[in-house]
């Protein structure tokens, strides 16, 4: 299945009554009301989805227009809000000896499975990555990495359960240098937004990295599951002012109704997006495309 092909079907949930509200429908003055409220349904937001039906409404579409062309025209205007934040950041990766990503969110986000599919892909481009398990709070988050570095045979550096994860990735940034592990992927424990006590140890890790290198982490990536919806504004908020945040990743596109979230965070927090979940497999995260993305949550 080809990378469109897997959006598509990862956004069905979302789509559907984006798609219905489109098709077969008149072009007349309920179809723009239509959509808005398809919009909001599938998480976009009001704001967005008001001004996307707006849009719409005031569009002067030819006699003989069909339903494809308002998909192609609500298609564009998504595409157009999406694709200044659309980075695919594993091309972004220079020689920084090693190249340090952090990766952050709280829990039940999907951050280890995330970082074993971001180092696959590293993988697969030639780097040697290493996976460090930094989440010593939780022995089945350091049992899953290992299962999966194991799985895709990339280096991993684990440490004692209830052990110091600041210490951890120190150590594990020298022994990158030292082996030529080009990518440094760091698995953090899960942070609820709104404990400053666990923030600040994500606070101490940064500390402790810039240590060695005065521009690590090079990319802080915050893990938001798309079921979340638009409460994931929330996280984004807190981390991105408490933490700092270079990009997003969402998970679990796949399994919600709720994949038009990510216009309204874009729009709220002008934070690039790096890729999107679109399934369980190991290759199922992709580098966001944001055209990709527009077609097929209209239905295109």
């Amino acid at each position: 299945m080809g990378i469109f092909s897997k959006i598509k079907s990862a956004l069905q949930k979302t789509s559907r009554k984006i798609s219905l509200s489109i098709t077969g429908k008149k072009i007349d003055e309920n179809l723009a009301q239509e959509i808005e409220d398809a919009l909001i349904m599938a998480d976009a937001g009001v704001k967005i989805s008001l001004e996307f039906s707006q849009k719409i409404s005031q569009k002067k579409f030819p006699k003989e227009a069909t339903d494809i062309d308002v998909k192609k025209f609500l298609s564009d205007e998504i595409f157009n809000l999406l694709k200044p934040y659309e980075f695919n950041f594993f091309e972004s990766c220079r020689n920084q000896n090693p190249y340090v990503i952090l990766v952050i969110g709280v829990n039940g986000n999907g951050k280890t499975t995330s970082v074993a599919k971001i180092a696959n892909i590293f993988k697969n481009s030639g780097h040697r990555p290493l996976v460090v398990a930094a989440d010593t709070f939780r022995a089945a988050a350091v049992e899953q990495l290992r299962f999966w570095a194991e799985k895709i045979d990339v280096d991993i550096c684990a440490g004692k359960e209830k052990g110091d994860a600041a210490g951890l990735v120190f150590s594990s940034i020298e022994l990158a240098k030292r082996n030529n592990n080009g990518v440094v992927l760091i698995d953090t424990a899960g942070r609820m937004q709104n404990r400053d006590d666990l923030l600040a140890e994500l606070e101490k890790i940064k500390r402790v990295v810039r240590k060695i290198d005065v521009g690590a982490p090079h990319k802080t990536i915050l893990i938001l599951d798309g079921l979340t919806g638009q409460a994931s504004h929330t996280q984004v908020d807190v981390f991105l002012h408490k933490i700092g945040v270079d990009g997003i990743i969402i998970t679990k596109l796949d399994g919600t109704a709720k994949g038009g979230a990510l216009m309204s965070l874009v729009r709220e927090y002008q934070i690039p997006i790096f890729a999107v979940g679109v399934g369980e497999d190991i290759d199922d995260l992709k580098p966001f495309n944001a055209r990709d993305y527009a077609d097929a949550i209209v239905g295109l």
